[in-house]
């Protein structure tokens, strides 16, 4: 019997759809089709297994159980009951809805919630759900149309399980990775966070490095599906462990100048099962010596819509623009901030690679000439 195929869609940053598309492609997920805010795939358990535990940029994986025309509401209860509610979720599990309507006669989105609450339980002749982790189902209404998606993923996929101190302003962890896939590492180079914070972009670099899946060390919401597979998923961890490396073959640095973030970036390193693996010094980026071996040399510096006014980071990126320039000419060269006049004071004519929003800020990755 041929495996069941379901429409599968992996959410993403805006911005990463095509970085993502490509992670997909080489796991060996067929004709991953890129559209606005992600990327859309046909596959079985096994596909939908993979995603969650390869991809490094996504943000969540949904499943489509449905996409059916609806005006009113008895109508829209007809057709939710109909869904294979069993093949997601379980008698009694907790469901959490959340809606969305846009040029539609279904605008309230409280009752559409209601209703579709009503209809899985309906669906599986079930009382209200008990306690524990809730299933997420997200129903999005356009021109009358609704498409019913299930959650697999459970937490964020940007949420791998190693940051256990913060510092201000951090950088996630997917955009870290898309930042690093974007410029083509893969851990054959040495690599320099000159400004590490909570060590993100150290902490990705390495796991890039390693070969090892961001995904293997959590749970995810597919895990309590009726129909959860645990022998493929076991025989799909199995296989990750067997790819990883035992050690890096160039050199990971991660430098601040600031005690609090070196120390913030040691206990996550140490949560990611990395300590040893990577450098991590105190000292100002200014005070970097370049190895004569080339690699890259990237930072997510601050700038003032972040962290207060601009007034006194002139002459921090000046800085930037000696050490990217000169100390580290023949090196490859990123940063990660706006493109305002903060970049144009390094005097280094950078070229967009990437652009996307982090924490409500529209940034870009700026990769030196």
């Amino acid at each position: 019997m041929a495996q069941r195929q379901d429409d599968i869609f992996v959410i993403t940053t805006p911005g990463l759809e095509q970085i993502c598309r490509q992670e997909l492609a080489s796991i060996g997920i067929e004709c991953p089709v890129p559209v606005a805010g992600g990327v859309a795939f046909r596959g079985g358990l096994r596909d939908l297994y993979l995603a969650n535990l390869q991809l490094r940029t996504a943000s969540r994986v949904l499943v489509r159980c449905g996409n059916f025309s609806a005006r009113d509401f008895p109508t829209l209860y007809r057709r939710l009951v109909r869904l294979p509610w069993g093949r997601f979720i379980k008698p009694g599990t907790e469901c959490e809805v959340r809606v969305s309507c846009h040029r539609s006669r279904l605008s309230h989105t409280g009752r559409v919630a209601e209703t579709t609450q009503e209809a899985i339980r309906k669906a599986l002749g079930a009382p209200a759900g008990v306690a524990g982790a809730a299933q997420k189902i997200y129903l999005r209404i356009e021109d009358d149309n609704c498409l019913v998606s299930l959650d697999s993923s459970g937490e964020l996929l940007h949420r791998r399980g190693y940051r256990v101190a913060n510092v201000a302003a951090p950088l996630r962890e997917n955009l870290a990775a898309a930042c690093l896939l974007m410029l083509g590492y893969t851990g054959s180079q040495p690599l320099i966070d000159a400004m590490t914070g909570s060590g993100t972009f150290a902490i990705e670099a390495a796991l890039i490095a390693l070969r090892r899946a961001p995904g293997a060390g959590r749970n995810f919401a597919f895990m309590n599906w009726p129909k959860y597979r645990q022998g493929l998923w076991q025989q799909l961890l199995l296989q990750a462990r067997q790819q990883e490396r035992g050690g890096l073959a160039a050199a990971i640095s991660a430098v601040d100048s600031n005690p609090q973030a070196v120390a913030a970036a040691g206990q996550n390193l140490q949560a990611a099962g990395l300590a040893g693996q990577v450098q991590l010094d105190c000292q100002p980026f200014q005070e970097l010596v370049a190895p004569e071996e080339p690699g890259l040399l990237i930072c997510n510096p601050p700038y003032g819509e972040r962290l207060g006014s601009n007034a006194g980071l002139q002459a921090l990126y000046h800085d930037l623009g000696r050490v990217y320039g000169r100390t580290f000419g023949h090196w490859q060269g990123a940063l990660v901030c706006p493109e305002n006049d903060l970049v144009r004071a390094t005097g280094i004519p950078f070229v967009s690679q990437l652009q996307f929003s982090n924490g409500g800020i529209r940034v870009s990755l700026l990769k030196k000439p």
